[in-house]
């Protein structure tokens, strides 16, 4: 493989048209309403402390699922801020915080998480979420986000780990195969979670921690089971299987649906840090 992310659904979003954009911004929305999801992310944002009053930036904001969570926790007296570099993407982020009667104190705006548009100091906390993974140089974004956090500030990113993805399957060996191929063309960085407790400490937090979650479900019409043919058509254009030994995996993992509950999932790390007062 040439290049690692080749098959990223995330790859070339800031020139999404309309179309793409409300096909991304459904996939995300799905993703959000999983209740390992719902509960995940109810945790992290917990452990970041945020609270009423609070600015609070999320970047990498997309459908603005996390945006909208994090407008519910600062309530009327604070700001959510969503920064995303897909025009389209926002527009979907806006209309959904106004169907949610959050828009006076949400604000999204366009930009890259390397270069952010804000001046020091801007923002009480900062979360990321399943971004850096998909982004070239995603580490760049780490020193930007805490340059706009004000003294005291709280940093979260919470991203996956491509490598660590589980599906019910009766090949061990094939699914192995399988899953390691789209680790790498799934995701532009999918190890570079595993790496981010040390560029927090580098870039000058503290009190830096981690914790993982590996949000399950059990039903192929689930968001990570559908999962399976990206990971399979993934490998195929790698040159790891034969399209005939795709096709039977996903057969197989279909098969194994029909007959009852199944487990799809991937982990993900949150890892969180306090920039000094």
């Amino acid at each position: 493989m040439s290049e690692y992310g080749q098959e990223s659904l995330w790859r070339d979003t800031a020139t999404a048209d309309s179309k793409r954009a409300r096909d991304l911004a459904a996939r995300l929305e799905r993703r959000a309403k999983a209740e390992d999801e719902v509960a995940a992310r109810d945790t992290y944002l917990g452990l970041l402390d945020i609270s009423a009053g609070e600015r609070v930036l999320d970047v990498g904001c997309g459908s603005g699922a996390v945006t909208r969570d994090i407008a519910r926790r600062v309530g009327n007296t604070g700001l959510a801020v969503g920064l995303d570099p897909s025009p389209a993407l926002l527009a979907v982020a806006r209309e959904l915080a106004h169907e949610a009667g959050l828009g006076g104190h949400v604000e999204f705006h366009e930009g890259d998480a390397r270069r952010l548009p804000f001046p020091d100091r801007s923002f009480d906390a900062a979360v990321c979420v399943t971004v850096l993974s998909h982004v070239p140089k995603g580490e760049a974004a780490i020193p930007e986000l805490v340059r706009v956090l004000r003294p005291g500030g709280r940093l979260g990113v919470f991203d996956l780990d491509t490598d660590m993805t589980a599906f019910t399957h009766p090949d061990r060996s094939l699914t192995r195969r399988i899953v390691a191929a789209a680790s790498d063309a799934t995701a532009v960085n999918g190890w570079l979670v595993r790496t981010l407790p040390l560029l927090f400490q580098r870039a000058g937090l503290i009190d830096v921690r981690a914790r993982g979650f590996f949000p399950l479900e059990t039903h192929l019409q689930s968001f990570y089971a559908s999962m399976a043919d990206r990971c399979a058509e993934a490998a195929v254009k790698a040159g790891v299987v034969t399209e005939s030994e795709g096709r039977a995996w996903l057969r197989a993992f279909h098969d194994q649906g029909a007959q009852g509950p199944i487990v799809a999932g991937r982990l993900h790390i949150f890892v969180w840090g306090r920039k000094p007062a």
